[in-house]
């Protein structure tokens, strides 16, 4: 195929590839779902979500799982295919933070990730239509960051 993507879009898929990252970090269902075609899937190890009311409720349940999150999303790389579609690896690092009942220590449980992507373009814009979440690694460990009573001193002793 002689055909190549612009950098409008690679930058565009990229931004999706973000936005889908950001979405979970702020639990926004709806943002998370925006990045998906109406019948888009996502394939985890928390589960299969397909279509966009499924979708939406992946940041909610992260939400319930972890104080907080952080993807960063640290490379993609994008190949034009037959008919429009755009296969891409997208390689991301998230992060997920609690605080154990057993010691009050805060823990990330941090994954390194290979989406396998399928993008399709709406007319507008590019979107999911497939991701598969592939595991590369993981671990989990004490971020240093503990949880004290508050003793209602809001003094700033740094």
């Amino acid at each position: 195929m002689t055909e190549r993507l612009s950098w409008q879009d690679m930058v565009a898929l990229r931004f999706v590839a973000e936005s889908y990252g950001m979405a979970v970090d702020r639990n926004d269902a709806a943002r998370f779902a925006a990045q998906f075609t109406p019948d888009g899937i996502l394939e985890s190890p928390r589960g299969r979500f397909c279509g966009q009311a499924e979708l939406a409720s992946v940041p909610g349940m992260m939400a319930g799982l972890y104080d907080r999150t952080h993807h960063g999303v640290v490379g993609q790389v994008p190949v034009l295919s037959d008919g429009g579609v755009v296969r891409a690896d997208t390689y991301t690092h998230a992060r997920h933070y609690y605080a154990a009942r057993r010691d009050g220590a805060e823990y990330c449980y941090e994954m390194t990730i290979r989406y396998e992507d399928r993008f399709v373009n709406n007319g507008d814009s590019w979107l999911l239509a497939h991701r598969i979440l592939v595991l590369v690694g993981d671990a989990t460990y004490r971020t240093g960051r503990d949880h004290e009573p508050d003793t209602g001193d809001k003094t700033n002793d740094h």
